[in-house]
């Protein structure tokens, strides 16, 4: 090991400490691994590996933004936020949040006449940090990505596809040590240019003996996380996005499946009826008792958004929401409907069934069809769920009462209720 390099690191490492210290705990729980199959550096929340001859490129303070934006991985959960999601458009997604966080650090610093603590790697404009998705959560950046259209339209990359070039060789994974430029654009993954990336992450890597597992690793980077916002908040430098994450870390919402069926609960309450009335109270006084009348739910309509980068852990939850909705509340009829632009797959089930697992199309996104064909149908759904990442056509509110379960970052419809959906454990 060059002593230069380490003296060099070392000095980079004090100076995260002295001038961004939100940063400090994080530096210090990941130790630098040279390695030269490393195009640039990478980290699985244990170490960061780092590539000498990059390192080697970088001016001074160039290092501390690199050694703070690998931090960010683990510290933002981004080795446990993309399961079943394609790694290489994950990490442009994680980077575009991460860079734009060091840029509003940047801006905060240098409104106070101070240097800029994170000078991007030459050349500063090529990586990704699309003002665009400022305020945009990385769930919701990934999924944009992956429904850009290909060269001349068409779909953007889906979970779980490898990006191949145009004459068909495979493109090599940063992470898994295929050289990716440091320069200009890669080779275009399904027509998507991959950015050049100064920094990725992975899932984390078979613990070694004295290791923590994947799950005590989580719940360590989050009591780092929520240490690191507690040490320096009040000194005005923290971007609003910390405050949003320390907020869903300290009081974390109700699992939506368990909101989900709160909702249908109600929807399909037991009632008082006087329709079928119990005997006469025996004073005379002529009044009478209601019965607790119960019937089946009517009929219930799960609607799936087919067009954008759902997860398979997603949607296996959502079905097996659907199977408890059949099995427990018993509606008179459920009907799955699968929907981009077009109606492209409608199932019925009646209590007892088995919700089949498979769904079909991936095109664009309107809820129009789903609405209209659930007014068309012989019986009006007693209550509407649709899973989806909200962007698309809502139409006209329909005459029932709707439930929208949400991914991806956004929370707002113009009509019904809303659930944000997250993989659980």
């Amino acid at each position: 090991m060059s002593a230069s390099r380490q003296k060099r690191l070392e000095q980079a490492q004090i100076r995260v400490l002295l001038k961004v210290p939100f940063f400090a705990a994080g530096v210090a729980r990941l130790p630098v691994v040279w390695d030269d199959s490393i195009p640039t550096a990478c980290t699985d929340g244990r170490e960061i590996r780092w590539s000498p001859e990059f390192f080697d490129r970088l001016k001074d303070q160039e290092l501390v933004t690199v050694l703070c934006h690998e931090v960010c991985h683990p510290l933002l959960g981004h080795l446990w936020r993309f399961d079943g999601c394609d790694h290489d458009l994950a990490n442009q997604a994680a980077d575009h949040a991460v860079n734009l966080m060091l840029k509003e650090f940047s801006a905060v610093e240098v409104s106070k006449a101070k240097a800029d603590p994170f000078p991007f790697p030459e050349p500063q404009d090529a990586y990704c940090a699309d003002p665009r998705y400022t305020g945009w959560n990385e769930e919701r950046i990934y999924s944009d990505l992956a429904n850009r259209p290909r060269n001349q339209g068409g779909q953007g990359v889906k979970p779980g596809q490898q990006g191949t070039k145009q004459g068909g060789g495979n493109v090599q994974s940063t992470v898994s040590g295929g050289k990716t430029p440091t320069k200009g654009l890669s080779a275009p993954k399904n027509g998507i240019h991959s950015m050049p990336s100064f920094g990725q992450f992975k899932a984390p890597s078979a613990a070694k003996p004295g290791q923590s597992d994947a799950k005590k690793l989580k719940s360590d980077w989050e009591g780092v996380f929520i240490q690191s916002v507690a040490a320096c908040k009040g000194q005005g430098n923290l971007p609003g996005m910390l405050d949003k994450l320390l907020a869903g870390l300290l009081k974390p919402a109700v699992p939506w499946p368990e909101l989900l069926r709160q909702w249908l609960r109600q929807q399909a309450a037991d009632d008082w009826s006087y329709a079928k009335l119990d005997i006469p109270l025996s004073d005379g006084s002529g009044f009478v008792i209601p019965s607790l009348h119960s019937e089946s739910i009517g009929r219930v309509v799960f609607a799936l958004d087919t067009s954008g980068s759902v997860s398979e852990k997603l949607m296996c939850q959502f079905k097996a929401e659907i199977q408890s909705c059949l099995d427990e509340l018993r509606p008179s009829r459920l009907v799955e409907i699968c929907c981009d632009t077009k109606v492209n797959l409608e199932r019925e089930y009646f209590p007892g069934d088995r919700v089949l697992m498979d769904v079909s199309g991936r095109g664009g996104t309107s809820f129009v069809p789903v609405m209209e064909r659930c007014m068309a149908m012989d019986e009006l759904p007693r209550v509407l769920v649709y899973l989806t990442d909200g962007d698309g056509d809502f139409g006209q509110e329909p005459p029932f009462p709707v439930l929208w379960v949400m991914y991806g970052g956004c929370s707002k419809a113009p009509y019904g209720e809303v659930v944000q959906a997250s993989c659980e454990e």
